[in-house]
């Protein structure tokens, strides 16, 4: 559970590690740590990111070397995986100490030996420096993860479960934008966003902001500011769709993704009530009945979406929009029965509705 944490608490080590994928609260430690490391005369001329192929070595050299510009430094490897998997993978760690001698030798064999080296380091680490591992995998079962998990040097930075998304809210609502935020609109926010605190963090800050001088995020705020951009999204989808352009449509179909990781069932649901209409308006026309009397009939609005399920209903005709519906309803039956990808499946039914090719009759 992620927590505000002052930088007055945060104990500084020579060598610290921020694992997992959780980029926002690895983000939020790092600079954290980047403040209490460094005092304002070298907070940029201390901060040394190193290339993600750099060697221990090397690594190590930076940090035991003395700052031309700064009396302390803070050496960052972002993404530090490929350094501590090595070519070594998997292998064992070795069981002893190496010895000067064999340094070298072991700087090029990969991972584990990788490990050992960073492990010798921060047993005897330099006075000036603060190394800072940032990774998505993190093995707890070495040495180097004991030594420095002992000292509390090793900050997980885990995605957050689904349950534990309106306590934080709710925490970072009041203690970064002095707002507090309703039960159920935190509910409604976790919701339509996710589990993504990057996203969950810039949507509660346009909230605080849409909020004004009142003192509390409510629902229907949630609803007006984050329920209306989804709206706008799947709709954009669907006039691509509508249009036939295969290319922008996946592009918002990725984009709902990415805003919503559950968006699956709400954008079939969309889709084919947008279907249904684009059926009954090819069925109305083929009974001779006029733009105006369908438009009417059907409640389509605005003018604009109106017009794509009229074009919509042209282009493909009766069987062709029952086609399309066909495809369409194999994609959900297909996400409900857990066959294939959910996202890829509605990626093939867009290729397929945008050149009504190659869809099941």
């Amino acid at each position: 559970m992620a927590a505000k944490v002052s930088e007055s608490k945060i104990q500084i080590h020579p060598v610290m590690v921020l694992a997992g994928s959780e980029a926002y609260l690895r983000r939020q430690w790092l600079g954290r740590i980047r403040r209490a490391a460094l005092d304002e005369s070298s907070m940029d001329a201390g901060y040394i990111r190193m290339e993600t192929n750099v060697s221990v070595t090397a690594l190590l050299d930076e940090c035991r070397t003395f700052g031309m510009f700064s009396s302390r430094k803070l050496v960052v490897l972002e993404p530090a995986d490929m350094l501590l998997k090595g070519r070594g993978g998997n292998n064992p760690e070795p069981q002893s100490e190496p010895d000067e001698d064999q340094a070298e030798e072991l700087a090029a064999s990969g991972g584990s030996a990788a490990r050992d080296l960073i492990l010798r380091y921060a047993q005897a680490p330099s006075d000036n420096a603060t190394l800072v591992l940032i990774c998505d995998n993190w093995v707890k079962t070495t040495r180097l993860h004991k030594f420095l998990d002992k000292q509390g040097a090793v900050i997980l930075c885990q995605p957050m479960k689904e349950d534990e998304v309106p306590r934080w809210l709710t925490q970072h609502a009041r203690t970064e934008f002095a707002k507090t935020i309703d039960a159920q609109a935190a509910i409604r926010l976790a919701e339509l966003v996710g589990t993504d605190l990057g996203r969950l963090e810039s949507e509660l800050a346009k909230l605080a902001l849409f909020a004004d001088k009142q003192t509390a995020i409510t629902t229907a705020m949630v609803d007006e500011l984050v329920g209306f951009q989804h709206e706008q999204v799947v709709w954009s989808l669907i006039d691509a769709l509508a249009a036939g352009n295969a290319k922008e449509a996946l592009a918002r179909h990725t984009e709902l993704w990415q805003m919503d990781a559950r968006i699956g069932f709400t954008l079939v649901g969309a889709i084919f009530f947008w279907m249904g209409q684009v059926l009954r308006a090819r069925e109305m026309l083929d009974r001779r009945l006029s733009d105006n009397q369908i438009i009417k009939e059907l409640k389509l609005w605005p003018a604009p979406r109106a017009s794509a399920v009229m074009a919509s209903a042209r282009r493909w005709g009766i069987e062709g929009s029952r086609r399309v519906s066909a495809a369409l309803l194999a994609a959900d039956m297909a996400a409900k029965t857990s066959l294939g990808d959910p996202q890829r499946n509605m990626e093939r039914f867009i290729v397929q509705a945008c050149t009504n090719l190659d869809i099941p009759a």
